[in-house]
């Protein structure tokens, strides 16, 4: 009789209060519940309880093979989906990495009628990639009990190894986090942020806010304990809605908790790379454009931690993938290469955006584009990932936003040079490589990435031959346009220009001659004597005007004249990856996979030629 008058005691108080009993889940519990050398606990609780910097540990001997979380529910509910946060997130992507993570789980589900129904699922290493939580959608329509799930059952098969400990962690699990039914009582969490006491509480949380933001802005070497209340706001929400979640059902908390605005700005406002747990967590618990927001903001963070680590400062000789100095980027794009009079080598380095130069014995000796290093996420006329650019994009003389072309102007003492870059900018660099002029391409098409390459520049005779797509456009130095055409092969994959200032085009396994007119002559050569299996070529024409041709296949040949080969060697037996060719005075540059391999072809030929001669009186002598 006492226990049930206080019973309806606990009713009439919540819902004089404007909360609702509306209950959906019982108490979590599991095979084991790790305590840690420092004595904390990882109880079952911790994985539902809406806080990512908690979780669930297994206390198993081992990784934890077999060890569960189950969820009991106090009342049939409708499952859409379920959401797993594996791992250890307290510290983001750092603890992730430390401790295990559930590779492979069973889901089980017990229905009504005490009826079992499994899943097995496959998960993403958090660690290696960036991902949010990973969702399973439960699908129970064949099933005349779809909306009598009784409970929630994890189980974990195998795991991913932590670097550093063998406990395995789940920081949290959350039913229909972005789709399905929801118990009321989030809606009142909506309400009470919008009352006149959740309005009192959150002015007063964004004036703590504030005081820790100064604190740590005026300190002369910032305030730790205030940056990590700033990013324990930000990751696991305000205090003020924190306290709320007592009232709200385990395994919807996480719904209920949304990150701390205020927290998030005052953050990004400080640019402290400390926070990047901050805003890992905050994206984590996200959903929709909110969380598309702040997934770049975490990879903005990234590359603001790498770009004040100062990167690697040995870079080798003939480059590597990198942005310091020296390095070279090109996301998967071709890099065009071309090597002047003096046997120096300009290379339009694109994802850093920026023209380098390096001298014939691999070190570089002199870059264009920007004054410093940035942090960039342009993509021709697109974005892609927040990263470290070499040179930071722009649009001023001398600047440059991905630059995927470039070619020289012959001078009498040096060499000047222009570039066409992925927005369809033209600049033309004189002898001292000084901006003199630049133009727009007058197209209304845009090059796409991926592709191998579908931009390219080349001087043809005191003329500027602009390759944007299929479409064709010469210029005289001065900008003006002189001629616009259209290839009849579609788009080209490589261009060159022949020494009697004809232009051609790879197209396939054929090299097309055109005139700047547009006029076209036919196929030149083609690669089919070069050996099978060829996907990517280049060609070039040396200081003699002969014709070079690279293959991904790793053969290099040079040809008498166009169409007549001379002789081809194989200079690697690894596949190239988009080569792009460099040639002067018998030597062969080629940049592939963000770095250039040089041959000396002279020499090699000599000695393919000594060791078939020596093995030629071998076989005499026998």
């Amino acid at each position: 009789m006492l226990k049930k008058l206080l019973i309806g005691s606990l009713v009439a108080l919540c819902a004089s209060s404007g909360w609702t009993t509306n209950a959906y889940a019982g108490t979590p519990r599991a095979s084991s519940e790790l305590r840690d050398n420092d004595g904390n606990r990882h109880p079952a609780t911790h994985a539902f309880d809406g806080l990512l910097q908690t979780g669930w540990a297994e206390g198993a001997e081992g990784p934890g093979d077999g060890s569960w979380l189950e969820l009991p529910l106090d009342r049939p509910t409708e499952l859409k989906s379920i959401s797993v946060w594996p791992g250890n997130l307290a510290a983001g992507r750092r603890s992730l990495r430390e401790y295990g993570r559930p590779r492979t789980i069973t889901i089980a589900l017990t229905l009504i009628d005490r009826t079992e129904v499994t899943k097995e699922v496959r998960l993403t290493d958090g660690a290696k990639e960036s991902v949010g939580p990973q969702r399973v959608d439960i699908d129970l329509t064949d099933l005349e009990l779809a909306t009598k799930v009784r409970s929630v059952k994890l189980t974990v098969s195998d795991s991913f190894e932590g670097g550093v400990f063998n406990d395995t962690f789940i920081s949290e699990v959350a039913l229909n986090f972005d789709e399905g039914s929801l118990p009321s009582v989030l809606e009142r969490m909506k309400a009470y942020a919008d009352s006149g006491a959740g309005k009192k509480a959150k002015a007063a949380s964004r004036t703590a806010v504030v005081d820790l933001f100064v604190k740590i802005r005026d300190a002369e070497f910032g305030d730790r304990d205030s940056l990590r209340a700033l990013i324990d706001r930000a990751a696991d929400g305000p205090p003020y809605m924190r306290r709320q979640l007592t009232r709200v059902p385990y395994g919807y908390r996480v719904q209920a908790l949304p990150p701390d605005a205020d927290a998030l700005e005052a953050l990004g406002k400080l640019k402290d790379a400390n926070a990047i747990p901050a805003f890992e967590m905050a994206t984590l618990r996200s959903a929709g454009k909110e969380q598309r927001r702040l997934r770049l903001k975490t990879e903005y963070f990234y590359a603001l931690q790498e770009l004040i680590g100062g990167g690697d400062r040995n870079i080798p000789f003939w480059g590597q993938e990198g942005w310091e100095e020296g390095a070279l980027r090109g996301f998967g794009e071709p890099l065009s290469i071309e090597v002047d009079q003096f046997g120096d080598l300009y290379i339009a380095d694109v994802g850093n955006h920026r023209i380098q130069r390096f001298s014939s014995k691999g070190n570089h000796d002199r870059i264009w584009g920007s004054a410093e290093p940035g942090i960039a996420n342009d993509w021709f006329n697109g974005k892609r990932t927040y990263h470290v650019a070499g040179r930071a994009p722009g649009k001023k003389a001398g600047e440059f936003i991905n630059p995927v072309s470039i070619d020289l102007i012959p001078g009498k003492d040096s060499d000047g040079f222009v570039v066409l870059d992925g927005q369809g900018r033209v600049q033309v660099f004189d002898e001292d490589g000084k901006p003199v002029i630049g133009w727009n391409v007058r197209s209304r098409d845009e090059i796409s990435p991926g592709v191998g390459g579908e931009g390219y520049i080349r001087y043809a005779k005191g003329k500027i031959v602009v390759v944007w797509g299929n479409e064709i456009f010469v210029y005289s130095m001065d900008s003006e346009e002189l001629n616009f055409w259209k290839t009849e092969d579609g788009v080209a994959n490589g261009v060159e220009v022949l020494k009697n200032g004809k232009l051609v085009f790879i197209f396939g396994d054929e090299a097309i001659m055109y005139s700047v007119d547009g006029f076209r002559h036919g196929t030149v050569l083609d690669v089919e004597d070069l050996g099978a299996g060829i996907e990517s070529w280049d060609l070039t024409r040396d200081e003699k005007g002969k014709i070079w041709v690279i293959t991904d296949t790793g053969v290099l040949a040079k040809y008498k004249k166009p169409g007549k080969l001379d002789y081809k060697l194989q200079i690697s037996e690894v596949d190239l990856i988009l080569p792009r060719l460099g040639v002067s005075v018998g030597l062969a540059y080629i940049v592939e996979r963000d770095r250039i391999i040089k041959v000396d072809a002279f020499e090699l030929k000599a000695q393919e030629e000594a060791d078939a001669e020596k093995a030629a009186e071998g076989g005499e002598a026998e």
